[in-house]
């Protein structure tokens, strides 16, 4: 039986764009749609954090909740997601918290009451969205498990965990899965695991974190799908038998073109041989004028043979490449 997957990543639902004039891009509802009507049909999407900007933007203090609560209410990717005739299963992610507990989730990580009561509070609206933080979902008969929020690598912003919490919240499940469950299971995490498509914004050090990497490393899920790392949207690597994809939209952060467009993976899977059949982008077009432009294009990087991302014609060396060069050449200068 092959089972289709939508996964994706940073939907950054009320964050304001500013393009370049001339310039029109898809809006995340006419993709979060399109992909819902598409035929066949997926079997299920993973949404892995940043899923939205409102409690970022707007929750300034405790009265600005029920502010929040009428602008998740209204907003019209979660209605379309939650009127979908297949599951959502998503994490949350380090946007995905009240303002005013951002200083609070850094010093304490539980200190984020509203934010939890605002998180429960969407699951009982939008009941299709299923959170799987240390919590197993299934889509069909592939096991879901996920952590929330993003860590501590580096001075983080929004409510992140540390470390150890991730392994003791992580490891539960993957134990009382039976060997056949471990070989089907999917990791859904916002943050990347160390060393896997986890540069950061400059792409000159690893940002990732050591214990999914430790989790991978042991247990070899089926797939790793993570986002946060913008700067390595829309690549794949393997660890082992794991297929890691990172399915945030693809740009840097640091400049903000994140928000020039969505992309997402989909993904068939063979539920009986536990295996990856293929991985395919879906990547938005944009408009300049009356010319339309992928956002992206996949070609041949020219450094490492992988075929890669390139937001632009003019580069010939992907990503990883580049990051992998810049980190070489910051330690031969240290």
């Amino acid at each position: 039986m092959t089972i289709k997957l939508i996964a994706l990543s940073d939907l950054h639902q009320g964050n304001p764009i500013s393009l370049p004039s001339g310039t029109k891009i898809i809006s995340q509802e006419d993709l979060i749609q399109n992909i819902i009507d598409r035929n066949p049909k997926p079997d299920g999407i993973l949404i892995a954090g940043d899923n939205q900007d409102y409690m970022w933007i707007e929750g300034t203090n405790s009265k600005s909740i029920s502010e929040v609560k009428k602008l998740l209410k209204k907003d019209p990717v979660f209605n379309a997601l939650n009127k979908a005739s297949f599951p959502v299963v998503f994490v949350w992610g380090n946007t995905d918290i009240l303002d005013f507990e951002k200083e609070g989730a850094l010093q304490k990580y539980d200190n984020t009451p509203y934010t939890d009561e605002l998180r429960t509070w969407f699951s009982d609206e939008f009941t299709n969205l299923h959170n799987c933080h240390i919590n197993t979902k299934y889509i069909d008969n592939l096991p879901i498990i996920g952590y929330d929020d993003a860590n501590k690598t580096i001075d983080p912003s929004g409510k992140c965990w540390e470390e150890p919490q991730l392994l003791e919240g992580l490891l539960k499940p993957i134990k009382d899965f039976d060997t056949s469950q471990r070989k089907k299971a999917i990791i859904l995490t916002h943050t990347a695991p160390r060393g896997i498509l986890d540069f950061s914004s400059l792409g000159d050090k690893h940002i990732g974190s050591f214990f999914l990497r430790e989790i991978i490393d042991d247990y070899q899920p089926l797939l790793s799908v993570f986002g946060h790392i913008h700067y390595c949207g829309g690549y794949s690597e393997f660890i082992g038998r794991t297929l890691c994809l990172n399915v945030s939209s693809f740009g840097l952060a640091v400049s903000h073109d994140i928000l020039f467009g969505q992309s997402a993976f989909e993904i068939e899977i063979d539920e009986e041989e536990d295996k990856v059949l293929s991985t395919k982008m879906i990547v938005s077009n944009y408009h300049y004028g009356k010319k339309q432009r992928a956002f992206v294009e996949y070609r041949q990087c020219q450094a490492c043979g992988r075929y890669s991302p390139f937001a632009r014609r003019q580069f010939k060396i992907c990503r990883i490449c580049l990051a992998s060069r810049r980190m070489e050449n910051k330690h031969t200068h240290t």
